[in-house]
């Protein structure tokens, strides 16, 4: 009988370290990837809209170049020098007018928008980017750029004399082909289609399932069952064991698999190879895994608490 009374709360002490652990992981996703302030917090310390800038000067002089020549190659040196001339103009144009504090306040938007859509503060996403504004200033960087030019470099380039700068800027623009503004809900639907209504739902799933209602019940259940199965106070220090060392478990997976040479090697990314600079990304990751401490801190605390007072506990006196 004896034997069959351990095997019991041992199954049962499975069943709730695994559930304590599968709540910590999502109370630490709500923590991160479900809370703005974990995006604000990673964009302003990391220097995100820096980043993205300095990918985007990357970008956009080959761009900009596939754009006025169609992607064939310019061989005549007069005509290539001129290309190059255009290319110089344009890009530097559109790197000035994407700033980065205008990229961060895009970032912000943006994960704002994912975040409420996800939690169900909203419906679908939301957010539209206005590109208009910076349609307006480079144009009128370009405009500023031409000045430099005389009328009879103008006339090569352009066919027209510097009276027409701001003629020769609004079609330049144009032909850039730059939408007016970014919806970021049409982006999803066409790279990942379905994918936000599929994580909501699965983030609905574990919001009914994962609550700190239902672990708390989990965990009296649990230990009113070890309390009638054994002594009282024997109970109550396995409860209190089981309880602590869920915690300790989730904390010991949870540095094993923070670093991110592990998270590469499981997901199969070369992180290494990525226009990010690897320390940064180490960065994110230590600061992301550091916000799923709580949780299980308070429940070492509390298996701890539980195992104290079954120590203190007297025991139940044998019955002669």
């Amino acid at each position: 009988m004896k034997a069959l009374k351990i095997i019991v709360l041992v199954l049962l002490s499975v069943v709730v370290i695994a559930y304590g652990m599968a709540f910590m992981m999502y109370r630490g996703i709500h923590n991160t990837v479900l809370n703005q302030t974990y995006y604000h917090t990673v964009v302003s310390d990391n220097e995100i809209p820096a980043l993205v800038h300095g990918e985007i000067a990357k970008m956009i002089p080959d761009i900009v170049r596939d754009g006025l020549t169609g992607g064939k190659t310019i061989t005549d040196p007069v005509q290539k020098a001129g290309l190059d001339a255009q290319v110089d103009l344009i890009s530097g144009a559109i790197i000035d007018a994407l700033d980065e504090e205008w990229i961060g306040d895009q970032a912000v938007m943006v994960t704002d928008d994912v975040v409420n859509s996800l939690t169900g503060e909203t419906g679908e996403l939301t957010a539209v980017i206005d590109i208009t504004p910076k349609l307006d200033a480079i144009e009128q960087n370009i405009a500023k750029g031409l000045e430099q030019y005389s009328d009879a470099e103008l006339m090569a380039m352009f066919g027209a004399p510097k009276a027409y700068i701001p003629v020769i800027a609004e079609q330049i623009v144009g032909q850039l082909g730059l939408p007016e503004s970014l919806v970021i809900g049409d982006l999803v639907n066409v790279m990942a289609p379905g994918t936000i209504s599929m994580v909501r739902g699965y983030l609905s799933l574990m919001n009914t399932w994962l609550s700190i209602l239902i672990l708390i019940l989990v965990l009296l259940v649990f230990l009113i069952l070890a309390i009638l199965l054994l002594q009282r106070s024997s109970g109550m220090q396995w409860a209190g064991i089981t309880i602590a060392l869920s915690g300790a478990l989730f904390l010991i997976v949870k540095s094993i698999y923070s670093s991110l040479e592990r998270i590469g090697s499981l997901a199969g990314i070369d992180f290494g190879s990525l226009p990010v600079p690897t320390s940064m990304l180490e960065g994110i990751v230590k600061y992301t895994f550091s916000q799923m401490n709580k949780s299980a801190i308070v429940l070492i605390i509390v298996g701890i608490v539980v195992f104290a007072v079954g120590l203190v506990m007297p025991k139940k006196p044998k019955e002669a």
